[in-house]
């Protein structure tokens, strides 16, 4: 009989331990899980605390923003400088001229950006650009954007600066349109769209 106690004792001491183990694995998993949750709504308001505008297709570094209407303004702002360098900053590469407008910045603009490219090609512009060898560089003044109104409409101040051999000339470029809001896809990642986009003037500045 003492013999069955002990055996007794012994599996109720095995039980006792087993569930001691178990116990501290749940206590173990879940205090994981509570870290694993912390961090990830920690990464969460970070990452609401930050914007990023893309440049190219690739993204910037990200910018920290105090509120919505900061972020809205870097957003707006980055929309409409990437566009103008990809449509209007040219190498004398008509591959990389049409990768750059076809593949990018057409998807930042509705229709009338499809037809201002669409007219140029047609005048055998950017065919030109490079038989004759020209480098059109984008150089931003500033971007003025009504957000009082939506769509916000935008106007955009700059100058083209063109090396052509020795010499550059520059031309002003000024456009306008306005901003809306636009499905998130592969291909504008900022969630934002150009229309009416037109040019108020591009005439010739200088000589140097």
């Amino acid at each position: 009989m003492k013999g069955k106690y002990e055996i007794f004792n012994d599996i109720a001491q095995s039980r006792r331990h087993n569930n001691r183990l178990v116990y501290s694995c749940l206590i173990l998993m879940i205090a994981v899980f509570a870290i694993a949750i912390y961090f990830v709504v920690s990464a969460h308001e970070r990452a609401n605390n930050n914007a990023y505008v893309l440049h190219g297709g690739q993204r910037l570094p990200m910018v920290p923003i105090r509120d919505a209407k900061e972020n809205l303004e870097i957003l707006c702002e980055g929309h409409v400088q990437n566009f103008h360098e990809l449509f209007f900053s040219l190498e004398p590469d008509l591959n990389l001229i049409k990768r750059n407008i076809e593949e990018k910045a057409l998807f930042m603009v509705d229709w009338s950006g499809n037809r201002l490219y669409a007219r140029l090609v047609e005048k055998k512009y950017f065919h030109d650009v490079v038989m004759r060898d020209y480098h059109y560089f984008v150089e931003l003044d500033s971007i003025q954007i009504d957000y009082a109104t939506y769509p916000f409409p935008f106007t955009f101040y700059g100058k083209q600066a063109i090396e052509k051999g020795k010499s550059t000339t520059y031309r002003n470029l000024v456009t306008k349109g306005h901003l809306k809001k636009a499905g998130i896809t592969p291909n504008n990642l900022n969630g934002i769209k150009i229309i009416d986009f037109e040019v108020v003037d591009n005439s010739d500045l200088e000589r140097r």
